[in-house]
């Protein structure tokens, strides 16, 4: 069964992808999601940072500050 969530715009987003993906939200910002993350970013710049984090480092932590 896939797992979705659902953004504040009512945009819908899979979370069990197998992979990492950056969408942009309808109501503005990006959602990085995939892998079971479902999170939050106003500029797409940052959610390309920490996607890069949790591919090379397998953690929502990472090299990133």
């Amino acid at each position: 069964m896939t797992l979705l969530r659902v953004s504040a715009s009512g945009q819908v987003y899979d979370v069990d992808l197998a992979y990492l993906k950056v969408t942009r939200d309808e109501g503005g910002g990006y959602y990085l999601h995939g892998k079971g993350h479902f999170l939050f970013f106003e500029e797409r710049e940052a959610a390309e940072a920490k996607k890069h984090d949790i591919e090379v480092y397998g953690v929502i932590g990472g090299g990133n500050p």
